[in-house]
């Protein structure tokens, strides 16, 4: 594949090596002049404290420029462009494109568009005040945070980074297919975080919330994301008064459309539950009904705050617990959970009477109240056993002596599947996801397993954040494996 550059008359083969002369540039066009006068004002680029590397640098960034321009004129012309994708893009052709991007400095075209693809988690928040039985992050509190600043930085600068790169195949995976990896179309704001909690600051003081965040990722890297909570506690004002906001403002199509879904969790390891299971053991029967009940009024109340979202399809209520073929988990089994159903649904109904029978905030009849409980009944009538060991699971797992051969086990796997990472690279199908934390660094991702990379994004704060759950630190993501070439993604397959 040959593209011929009009302005320097360099041949570009995409098949061989980059012809010695790639590194030259004639400076001649009175545009190239006019781009380079106003390279000081830009916002996004600076020459920094050496201008003649700055200028070497700035050419070069024009030179590439040229060249991607050219790529997506050829590659729009091909009859199969579609089924290429940026990863069989040589990089090494696209270096410079991203200079003068901030966040982006002292990183190669090849770090960025690994950290790029199938980006999952921008971690804006760390810690969780919950603290579930069943959480495979095993959250804990923490006031570790990004500041708004430095979450607009990242965002931006793949804003940026995305126009240069005009309408080459997309830099976050999308158009991967799934057969052989998990592909994720989806940037979350969230990894050991509660979405109800989750809200940051700028250096003034003021605060963003999950209306402003999953607007900022949709709006400037074009990623929807999701919104995940487990409820809240029903005499938190504060707390109310945010799912209310968020009920009102997710219930207008055009919002909704930026999340992929909006996910209440449902499921018997809540803390209070827990804590009642606990009591019953030691047959303290009032305490158990009481913290019982405390979890139910949670999660019966967060649905109905919800019911403007219960008609929308991406509304999920996720019900999740042990199978019936689970050994010593009365409690948190599958008959359980149908009970703690049945419970919230007559508390849910009871709430939607109140409200007939006072403001009428929800609904206007009888009929309404019908349709809802309908509409939850079906939004819950799925039950998910699919569980692991992780993160605080495994605690959980040895307090209550629960057996269960189902039960995934990740460590055991750990070495075997990092040997089958270092020996297919970085593209082995269960490990695809990348996640950067509240400092920068950025982590090759399962959720069960964490691996570091020493790939870390330049924002302003890199205070070291609270260790994350399953990390495997002696197994790195090396140079090595990120830069190793991938010959079944030739692109010569394609075109």
């Amino acid at each position: 594949m040959k593209i011929e550059n009009s302005y320097s008359n360099v041949v570009y083969n995409l098949k061989q090596k980059p012809d010695k002369n790639i590194q030259k540039y004639d400076f001649t066009s009175a545009q190239d002049i006019l781009d380079l006068n106003l390279a000081g004002k830009r916002r996004d680029i600076s020459f920094g404290a050496n201008p003649v590397k700055a200028v070497k640098d700035y050419l070069k960034f024009l030179q590439v420029s040229r060249f991607v321009k050219n790529l997506e004129t050829y590659l729009n012309a091909q009859p199969n462009h579609e089924k290429l994708h940026f990863r069989n893009l040589s990089m090494e052709y696209l270096e410079g494109i991203q200079y003068g991007i901030k966040v982006f400095k002292g990183l190669s075209m090849k770090d960025i568009q690994y950290l790029s693809e199938n980006l999952h988690v921008i971690a804006v928040k760390r810690g969780c005040n919950n603290m579930c039985g069943y959480c495979y992050a095993d959250a804990k509190p923490s006031k570790r945070e990004m500041s708004w600043e430095d979450f607009t930085t990242i965002t931006r600068g793949f804003k940026t980074l995305r126009k240069r790169l005009g309408s080459l195949p997309p830099l976050f995976g999308e158009s991967l297919p799934t057969s052989r990896e998990p592909i994720y179309r989806t940037t979350e704001l969230f990894y050991d975080s509660d979405c109800m909690n989750l809200s940051i600051k700028d250096k003034k003081g003021r605060i963003y919330d999950m209306r402003d965040l999953v607007t900022e990722v949709y709006e400037s890297i074009g990623r929807k994301s999701c919104f995940d909570t487990s409820g809240w506690n029903p005499d938190n004002k504060a707390m109310q008064e945010r799912a209310e906001k968020y009920a009102e403002y997710f219930s207008k199509p055009e919002n909704m459309d930026k999340l992929e879904a909006f996910n209440l969790s449902f499921n018997p390891f809540n803390a209070s539950y827990v804590a009642g299971v606990k009591a019953l053991r030691t047959n303290d029967f009032d305490k158990y009904v009481r913290l019982r009940g405390k979890f139910t009024d949670r999660i019966a109340n967060a649905i109905y705050t919800f019911t403007p979202l219960m008609k929308q399809d991406n509304f999920n209520i996720l019900v999740r617990c042990f199978g019936l073929q689970s050994e010593h988990a009365t409690h948190f089994n599958f008959e359980a959970m149908l009970g703690l159903t049945q419970e919230v649904l007559k508390k849910v109904e009871g709430l939607y009477k109140k409200d007939l029978e006072g403001c009428q905030k929800y609904v206007k009849s009888q009929a309404d109240i019908d349709t809802y409980i309908k509409l939850i009944r079906k939004k819950t009538e799925r039950i998910s056993t699919g569980l692991n060991s992780s993160g605080r699971m495994k605690q959980f797992i040895e307090t209550f002596k629960i057996k269960d051969s189902t039960l995934q086990n990740h460590t055991e796997t750990t070495k075997l599947m990092y040997k089958e990472l270092q020996t297919e690279g970085r593209y082995h199908r269960h490990l695809a996801l990348r996640l950067i934390d509240t400092d920068g660094r950025v982590y090759h991702m399962d959720y069960a397993r964490f691996f570091p990379t020493g790939i870390q994004l330049n924002i302003k704060d890199k205070t070291p954040t609270p260790k994350l759950a399953n990390l495997r630190e002696n197994c790195p993501v090396t140079k090595e494996i990120i830069n190793r070439e991938e010959t079944h993604h030739a692109i010569s397959d394609f075109l």
